[in-house]
């Protein structure tokens, strides 16, 4: 995580007990001061049912800084999947 002069250092724990999920389904609400996420699961049997699991509430500084950063990080794996993609098909030559 890049740091500017204004920003403290954290540490930050991760619990060994952290849950992973999957979601399939997201709806974004922007209100005055905040930003809803909710995420969910799309049903197998019934797929036009969908059930809302999560809802996260940021402000409106912090989606920003969320959307910056998955964009930069989506592009630097964008960019290592091309170079990887790129060596292998030296390799093959």
């Amino acid at each position: 995580m890049a740091e500017t002069p204004e920003e403290e250092r954290i540490q930050v724990h991760v619990s060994p007990e952290l849950d992973y999920v999957y979601r399939d389904v997201v709806n974004i609400f922007v209100g005055a001061g905040d930003v809803v996420f909710e995420f969910g699961n799309r049903h197998r049997s019934m797929p036009e049912h969908v059930t809302i699991s999560n809802r996260i509430v940021l402000s409106i500084a912090n989606a920003y800084d969320l959307q910056s950063r998955l964009q930069q990080t989506l592009q630097d794996a964008q960019m290592k999947l091309q170079r990887q993609l790129q060596s292998r098909k030296k390799e093959r030559e």
